[in-house]
């Protein structure tokens, strides 16, 4: 049988793989929207695949935390409590970058503003994704490459949450993901995908 820690290690390198590709492929449709330079069909291209790549990461994020969680104790250790904690917001990130291009489609490129948005919230993402890659790197390795940065933020403490406090915040976002799914007007833009 395979273990946890293995299983995890896979699920983590998919992601990451798959998020990369979506991060690169959502940049080179923003610059391509500021210079045009090597056409609608190439640009059609790209955001097609930064789409899919970030639907497939979506389901990558809670095989990884999943994996992550049977592979240690999260109540035993702050790291991995702020791990998981930094996966939730990962995962409402990646929702909303895919949740912004299905409502708005490959047109959104030809708003330079809602294209800057968009990639900032795919940027925010992988950002988000590197930094749940670092706390693993040092509880693993003791080290990690974003210590090069200098910058990079440490995960030793973890908030303490009642239980209660905790439920509170789960309705409370899941009420807001809601809101945006079921409330939210759409775009006048024919939704394509």
């Amino acid at each position: 049988m395979v273990a946890a820690a293995t299983l995890h290690a896979f699920s983590t390198e998919m992601l990451v793989g798959s998020m990369t590709f979506s991060v690169v492929a959502t940049v080179l449709c923003f610059a391509e929207s500021m210079f045009e330079k090597v056409g609608e069909r190439a640009q059609k291209g790209l955001d097609h695949a930064a789409y899919f790549a970030a639907i497939f990461a979506l389901c990558c994020i809670p095989i990884v935390a999943i994996t992550g969680n049977a592979a240690g104790d999260a109540a035993s250790s702050p790291v991995l409590v702020n791990k998981m904690l930094l996966s939730g917001l990962c995962l409402g990130l990646w929702i909303g970058v895919i949740l912004g291009r299905k409502t708005w489609g490959p047109e959104m490129w030809s708003n330079r503003k809602m294209g800057l948005v968009h990639t900032g919230f795919v940027c925010a993402g992988y950002t988000t994704a590197a930094m749940l890659g670092s706390i693993g790197s040092v509880m693993t390795r003791g080290e990690t490459v974003g210590d090069l940065f200098g910058i990079w933020p440490h995960f030793d403490n973890a908030p303490s949450i009642s239980f209660g406090l905790s439920m509170v915040l789960f309705v409370l976002s899941l009420t807001a993901l809601l809101v945006v799914i079921f409330v939210q007007p759409k775009s006048e833009v024919e939704l394509n995908l």
